[in-house]
């Protein structure tokens, strides 16, 4: 918990009027003199101290009605084992549907276009479709932790899950469920999306765990490539869609049992200042960081901070080939009352707040306002640190944090003494 005592008389008012009036006739340094009492000439100064970082568990995330639904399993050699799954409503696409006219099943088949994979694509995996039993609702809001008991749903069929060139999975359905579909007495089944989706509740999908490797697929499911399709007679098909109307429910799991040693010590102790931090989506981990020397390096509130930049570097050799860093990370506040909230130099300014990965090893936040309340005595409740679309896309990451590295994360500042 050094302070890096670097501190450096950077430049007065003065000197700054002479980058501003360089080709005036007058003596540059002498411009102004007279217009600044001695007193209030501002100075202005650089430092850089440290932060203490803490890995904690993510809160539990709303976790229906996402623009992807993350589906696979990986081992990680540092996070352990990470799994998603979903649940989603299929709709019919008109209303009153006959089926009358079908006089011969060509084939049932579920589409899924995905949109990116994260880990190991060399690894196949079994997927399995279910069919649910349960009601799930549109207008109700369902968490990360949402779980099936078996009787919930029942096995349509199983298939081998392997990446390909191809972005859209076709899954082939049991004839059964299309004969279903089509008997006469459950006609009054298909009047209008109220009674289909009381009478076929929807599919439940996931696959099943790998012993090694793996990867974790990040689907489209409102894409309009991603639909049930039945295929009858010659060459007539009848589309189920999954669209904005759809339930759709992410499901994520993680097990840290096998993850390396230094997840579980901070897991079993929040307060442990540990040379690196953690950041894991789907509800996983999540940093914290709080600046209790800022406090301590100012003894005066006649203090204005001009610029503080919050450095962020990626721990080196921590399996980047395979499990890419996130492209931007998100900084987010918190509230006496316990919930999140965007820091004051984010909804000042968004486009200047920073987060992106610089240089494939470096994230910097611009923080200057949030560095100014504390000062003046906001309290530090702390801010926290996630991989951006966290909910989403399976991604994780290792920083340098507390260790006496160069690397660790650090605040660096300019300020001004009036």
């Amino acid at each position: 918990m050094k302070i890096y005592s670097k501190t450096l008389y950077f430049f007065t008012l003065v000197i700054f009027s002479i980058f501003l009036f360089n080709s005036c006739e007058e003596k540059p340094s002498d411009i102004g003199l007279d217009l600044i009492p001695g007193n209030d000439k501002m100075q202005l100064y650089a430092d850089t101290i440290d932060v203490d970082c803490y890995t904690v568990p993510d809160f539990v995330l709303s976790s229906d009605e996402r623009t992807l639904s993350p589906l696979g399993s990986y081992i990680d050699p540092i996070f352990g084992f990470t799994k998603a799954s979903f649940l989603c409503h299929t709709r019919i696409s008109s209303s009153n549907v006959d089926f009358s006219v079908v006089s011969k099943i060509n084939g049932l088949e579920l589409h899924l276009k995905y949109n990116s994979v994260y880990g190991n694509t060399s690894s196949n995996q079994i997927l399995t479709v279910c069919k649910l039993n349960k009601e799930v609702y549109y207008d109700s809001v369902y968490y990360s932790n949402f779980t099936l008991n078996p009787t919930d749903y029942e096995i349509l069929t199983n298939e081998t899950l392997s990446f390909g060139q191809d972005s859209l999975m076709k899954i082939k359905l049991p004839e059964s469920l299309a004969q279903d579909f089509i008997k006469s007495e459950n006609k009054d089944k298909f009047i209008n999306n109220t009674t289909f989706i009381k009478y076929f509740n929807g599919i439940f999908v996931y696959t099943d765990p790998v012993s090694s490797d793996g990867c974790i697929y990040s689907l489209n499911l409102i894409h309009p490539d991603s639909r049930m399709v039945l295929y009858y007679n010659d060459s007539l098909e009848y589309e189920f869609l999954i669209n904005s109307k759809s339930a759709i429910i992410n499901m994520y799991e993680h097990d840290y049992s096998n993850a390396e040693s230094e997840i579980n010590n901070v897991l079993a102790d929040s307060t442990l200042l540990s040379d690196y931090c953690y950041i894991q989506s789907l509800a996983g981990l999540r940093t914290k960081i709080k600046f209790p020397q800022i406090i301590e390096y100012f003894d005066t509130k006649n203090i204005a901070i001009n610029k503080a930049q919050l450095v962020i570097t990626l721990k080196a050799d921590t399996e980047e080939n395979v499990f890419l860093p996130p492209p931007r990370l998100t900084l987010i506040a918190m509230t006496e009352s316990g919930k999140y909230d965007f820091l004051t130099d984010y909804k000042l300014n968004n486009s200047y707040f920073g987060g992106v990965l610089e240089n494939k090893y470096t994230y910097k936040f611009n923080i200057p306002f949030h560095i100014q309340e504390l000062i003046n005595g906001k309290e530090d409740l702390g801010i926290y640190l996630f991989a951006n679309d966290n909910r989403t896309i399976p991604y994780r990451v290792v920083l340098n944090a507390n260790g006496d590295s160069k690397d660790r994360m650090k605040l660096e500042f300019y300020y001004s003494i009036y």
